[in-house]
């Protein structure tokens, strides 16, 4: 049964024609070990050359040692050249730090070309499944994911010059693991699939169960929603091709100057599909997916009176808007680069955001009553919560920023400010500023504003709380 899918999956997509060599990258888990099982089977029919590549990451010591060694072994048997490489992921993060999956994933599709290189192979299969094609579209959703994202996997890509395909991506994983069973097959487990750490593994062993008691046919909604998310893309894509030309003035492989005025007279729906390729195209971490949140506030720098602006990004981009253009680009690391401003997105109201760029983590409360703590962990102020009417916001300082300091009775530049307050030069650009709108109502450790102070008449407290992360 399982053969039969896969090859009426091949012929739908016009994969694999008859004399073709397809590298299938193994693990030695249930889903790669089917998948070589069964094109090995076909393989005859069409007079393809199947060729395997393992990767030894080197992460579970001697069981890593062992998958290799199985996959060999059934390589053998079967008649398929196989390559087995060893990377050293930990050596990696080590030098260069990073996330362990992405270094991982980075590393491992860095052999496959290389194997493919050597076999001569123009399409390499990957064993992706259904399963994992619903894990990826809920933890997209989790990290705030665009209608973008909700497509998924694809079944096919192109990525430097090989066709990549995943010809299980229909197939469920009790179907691949009665297969392995039918064929005995003995595939390799990696208890780390277990480890509920991960979150890809919560949501395998935690959540979609739940999800299937509420609608027992909630992966196949999932699926369903996801081939209805693609084949709208494609709609998406022949759109933003056609505006690209009015907004993008200049464009390489490391930074894209687009023409604000042009972009803000888009449809907003266009403004974010625009933003959003274009961010995905610059991440460095290839395995980072740009969420709205990401977008949002690249489109509140294009939006806003403030004339510059720089805005810290995922996976080390940056967007910087200067009078009628904003650059998005990859960060160099470049010793002495002016950093022009950071604004956060609205903060919640109660709750609590770590803010890198400053190096610290704001909270806000919400108490009935004027009465407030003395004493709270960090720097601390409190206002009237009844007089909010804006959402808050951190940002750093901007020429010409100016606030009303509480007992000043007008206003006074937050240069003159914080030079008063003997903060140094160098660390002025790292000072927090809490808004209200666009009035700074606080600089944690400095001084309040006027702003909404807390009297008897006070109902209900604002209260904010800054905590610098210590080095």
């Amino acid at each position: 049964m399982l053969t039969e899918v896969v090859a009426q999956t091949i012929r739908e997509h016009g994969w694999l024609p008859d004399g073709s060599t397809v590298l299938v990258g193994v693990s030695g888990g249930p889903d790669s070990m089917a998948l070589l099982h069964v094109l090995h089977r076909l393989a005859p029919r069409h007079d393809w050359q199947l060729a395997a590549v393992h990767v030894d990451h080197g992460l579970r010591g001697e069981a890593s040692r062992e998958d290799a060694r199985y996959v060999k072994a059934r390589c053998g048997e079967w008649g398929i050249p196989c390559e087995v490489e060893a990377v050293n992921v930990r050596s990696r993060m080590r030098a260069e730090g990073g996330n362990k999956q992405a270094v991982a994933r980075e590393l491992r599709y860095d052999a496959f070309y290389r194997a493919a290189q050597k076999w001569g192979a123009d399409t390499l299969a990957l064993a992706h499944h259904a399963d994992d094609q619903v894990e990826t579209v809920l933890m997209r959703l989790i990290r705030g994911t665009g209608v973008s994202g909700m497509t998924g996997i694809p079944f096919c890509r192109l990525w430097k010059g090989i066709t990549i395909i995943r010809p299980l991506l229909q197939v469920f994983r009790e179907q691949i693991e009665a297969y392995c069973e039918e064929h005995r097959l003995q595939p390799r487990q990696d208890e780390s699939n277990l480890d509920t750490a991960y979150t890809r593994n919560r949501l395998r062993w935690e959540i979609i169960p739940r999800l299937e008691r509420i609608n027992p046919r909630f992966k196949e909604a999932i699926l369903t929603h996801s081939r209805l998310a693609a084949d709208e893309e494609q709609w998406w894509r022949k759109q933003v091709a056609r505006v690209m030309k009015q907004v993008v003035e200049r464009r390489d492989d490391e930074s894209c100057v687009l023409l604000v005025r042009p972009l803000l007279e888009l449809d907003v729906a266009l403004q974010r599909r625009v933003i959003k390729l274009i961010l995905n195209c610059l991440v460095q971490d290839r395995t980072s997916e740009i969420t709205m949140d990401a977008v949002e506030r690249v489109l509140e720098a294009a939006r806003s009176d403030h004339p510059s602006i720089q805005v810290d990004l995922p996976g080390r981009v940056t967007a910087v808007r200067e009078y009628q253009r904003l650059w998005l680009s990859r960060k160099t690391g470049t010793k002495g680069e002016r950093q022009i401003s950071y604004i956060s997105p609205p903060l919640p109201v109660p709750g609590s955001v770590d803010l890198p760029f400053f190096n610290g983590r704001l909270t806000i409360r919400l108490k009935e009553g004027n009465a407030f703590p003395l004493k709270e962990a960090g720097k601390t102020a409190v206002f009237d919560a009844d007089r909010l009417q804006h959402s808050l916001r951190v940002r750093s300082r901007r020429p010409g920023d100016r606030m009303r300091p509480m007992g000043l009775n007008g206003t006074k530049k937050v240069k003159d400010i914080l030079v008063d307050a003997k903060v140094h030069r160098r660390l002025r650009d790292r000072i927090p500023l809490v808004l209200h709108g666009d009035e700074i109502i606080w600089i944690p450790g400095v001084v309040r504003s006027d702003w909404a102070p807390v009297t008897k008449q006070t109902r209900n407290t604002l209260v904010l709380v800054w905590e610098e992360d210590l080095p």
